[in-house]
């Protein structure tokens, strides 16, 4: 199964914000490099922030459900 980063965030909370509402639609969505970015917030910009993961297939219902929440908007 291939995977899409559809945001990037540079903190950890919208990141797991976004994540629950996803998770609670039933999707398999996972958060990558987010160790990295809490630890170290001087490397956000070096691996590209939290990147918010979704299947290829889920990709348009997820972009969807992260519209009406406000709170998870992505850094660019």
């Amino acid at each position: 199964m291939a995977f899409v980063c559809i945001r990037r965030y540079d903190t950890y909370v919208p990141a797991h914000i976004a994540l629950a509402k996803l998770r609670e639609a039933g999707m398999e969505a996972h958060l990558q490099d987010e160790h990295t970015v809490t630890i170290d917030p001087l490397l956000s910009l070096a691996v590209g922030g939290i990147k918010l993961l979704v299947p290829n297939e889920q990709v348009e219902a997820a972009e969807k459900i992260l519209c009406e929440h406000p709170l998870t908007d992505n850094i660019g």
